[in-house]
């Protein structure tokens, strides 16, 4: 070829490199899905070469310069504990000039109130108080920050030490400016609906869709409150058990048909399982012991009598120091089907979380993450802490508060 062709040729693929990275700015040079882990102390349980999630939000905070905005179920600090550099790091942040913002749920406010005293008192830090109630009747169950709109983190983990330290949770790192630009059109949103302005939600029509990847992408629970171009989370997850061809593994701290206050029962997740096992597909769901109450119990336990479904109770012992209120659990939602797809959010799966609450949701076909996520799976599934459920064994909740 001769030297003005090559020329030619290397200017149409930068060209049209450029136009597809445009297309999907999600999927930058720069962008990264890291997967972050909490082990709770004093476990054999392995982090699978996953890194802690204290470090990770300690290094995402320390390193942001003009933004930081918080979504959380509510805030628990203690002296000494190691979401103690977390809390100093915004307190830091906002005397370095970073602008943060704090929205979290109204009915953990008194569980919230010495951290939210705090913030209160630091120049530089805005608290709105989320609240759904007279909207869906639900709740702030997501758990997110953004840095300076270029990072995020979503996952399992509270602002809460014990998340950091006595919890099993799973969470992402992403460092993709996509991401960060659709959740800062649901938090604004959330966070202008919580300060009054009663038409925030009718504005999301108004927003150019959101374009992601078929690789990775958002999904937002309820289904009427999301950005367009981001999909719900609920038919997506069906959907995506429906499609598995070989095998699904599941992690939750909670699994349940109930409806409250109504007699029918939620059963999309449940027969999409069943479907699944039917055609052939190995399941395989770790759930904590916090299931072991009624009704959920039984609902586990008529799933496990379904062929190709296996299902263990998660049990973390005791700590040494003493018991730990709502502690030493498993408390991850992550799903893995077949190879490549992976599922890692906020959401448990019963009705309130999917058509009630504010939950988030990332779908990503990537080898890289499937891998690490199989790792901690197996770690726990294989481990001293999982036992099967038994459909004809009766059952003790464990202590919880």
């Amino acid at each position: 070829m001769k030297p003005n062709k090559i020329k030619r040729s290397a200017i149409l693929t930068i060209a049209l490199l450029s136009l597809w990275l445009a297309a999907f700015p999600g999927f930058s040079e720069t962008s990264a899905f890291e997967v972050v882990s909490s082990v709770p102390l004093e476990t054999t349980i392995s982090r699978a070469g996953t890194r802690d999630a204290a470090r990770v939000w300690l290094e995402m905070i320390q390193g942001a310069r003009r933004s930081l905005d918080f979504a959380e179920y509510y805030l628990a600090g203690k002296r000494g504990e190691t979401l103690e550099p977390v809390v100093e790091a915004i307190l830091a942040a906002a005397r370095r000039g970073v602008r943060v913002r704090i929205l979290t749920e109204t009915g953990m406010a008194e569980n919230s109130k010495d951290l939210l005293e705090l913030f209160r008192h630091q120049q530089g830090i805005e608290i709105t108080l989320f609240n759904w109630k007279e909207l869906t009747g639900g709740i702030l169950h997501a758990k997110y920050f953004i840095v300076d709109e270029n990072e995020v983190y979503i996952g399992s983990q509270n602002f809460d030490w014990r998340s950091l330290s006595h919890i099993q949770e799973t969470g992402l790192c992403i460092r993709a400016p996509l991401f960060a630009r659709a959740l800062k059109e649901i938090f604004e949103t959330d966070w202008a609906f919580s300060r009054g302005d009663r038409a925030a939600y009718k504005r999301f029509k108004n927003i150019q869709p959101l374009r992601f990847s078929p690789s990775a992408f958002l999904v937002v629970s309820p289904p009427q409150y999301k950005p367009r171009g981001v999909a719900g989370a609920l038919d997506t997850l069906t959907s995506l058990i429906d499609k598995a061809r070989r095998r699904i593994t599941v992690q939750l701290l909670d699994y349940g048909l109930e409806i409250r206050k109504r007699s029918e029962k939620f059963t999309r997740i449940d027969r999409a399982l069943r479907r699944a096992a039917q055609r052939g597909v190995q399941v395989k769901m770790l759930i904590s012991d916090w299931n072991k109450r009624q009704p959920g119990v039984d609902d586990l336990k008529s799933l496990a009598k379904v062929k190709n479904i296996e299902i263990k109770f998660v049990t973390i012992p005791p700590f040494s120091g003493g018991f730990i209120p709502y502690a030493r659990v498993i408390h991850s939602k992550v799903m893995r089907v077949d190879e490549e797809i992976s599922w890692v959010g906020t959401s448990n799966w019963s009705y309130d979380y999917f058509f009630k609450s504010r939950n988030i949701e990332v779908v990503l076909r990537l080898p890289e993450v499937a891998s690490a996520l199989d790792a901690v799976f197996l770690s726990l599934w294989n481990g001293p802490y999982a036992a099967i459920v038994q459909p004809g064994q009766t059952y003790i909740p464990p202590r919880i508060k």
